[in-house]
């Protein structure tokens, strides 16, 4: 059995095993589908693909990408919770964030409950550097913080919001300024970081409007 195949199965079995007391006729019930299928899937007989388990992770109410998880300490334990669970993607990633999803595999980091309303696309990255420690109160962000960034949610003057500029390949991270005629620049929320005002313009794309952070203080 091919490794994405195997762990795919194994976290499938996990998840009967856990929420449906091992119960095949129990997820059958909620996903709709086949035995056989199932079955076949769980036990190596049939190539376990990247569409059929974004398509059972969508039946089964589990998070996104939860399928391709080699670590299952990173979900807790009450499935209610799980939707409220959303993926830490790389910086890179994030900077070509196209899709209301993590688009493979390789993008997810870990997992981490985010607290706050959020749509189905939302996911988490790790601040680096100081940019954006704000000296003077609220909102202010630490390198080490994680962040919880939700693209349907719309941009509003002061939002802080992931941005790719033209010719990077990573993701940026700043406050977005719409000045009263419409135009828009992003700054650093350190007034001592040095970085000019750099203007939103066509080649600029929003990826998400920053909605929350968790401090880990361990």
């Amino acid at each position: 059995m091919k490794e994405a195949t195997r762990i795919r199965a194994e976290n499938l079995k996990a998840w009967i095993d856990e929420y449906y007391g091992g119960k095949q006729a129990a997820f059958i019930e909620k996903t709709g589908m086949n035995q056989g299928e199932l079955s076949a899937l769980i036990n190596g007989r049939r190539v376990f693909g990247e569409r059929k388990a974004r398509s059972i992770e969508e039946l089964a109410d589990m998070p996104n990408m939860y399928l391709e998880q080699t670590e299952q300490a990173d979900f807790v334990a009450n499935p209610m919770d799980m939707k409220g669970m959303v993926p830490v993607i790389s910086w890179v990633a994030a900077g070509n964030f196209s899709d209301a999803e993590v688009s493979s595999a390789d993008d997810l980091i870990k997992w981490v409950p985010c607290p706050a309303p959020h749509s189905k696309g939302t996911y988490a990255l790790t601040v680096s550097g100081i940019s954006m420690q704000n000296p003077n109160g609220n909102p202010s962000f630490e390198d080490g913080d994680i962040i919880f960034v939700d693209p349907a949610k719309l941009p509003e003057n002061k939002s802080c919001v992931i941005v790719s500029l033209e010719g990077s390949n990573s993701a940026t991270f700043k406050q977005l300024v719409i000045e009263p005629d419409g135009r828009k620049y992003i700054i650093p929320l350190n007034p001592n970081w040095g970085d000019k005002p750099i203007e939103i313009e066509g080649d600029a794309s929003i990826n998400g409007v920053v909605i929350g952070k968790w401090v880990d203080i361990f």
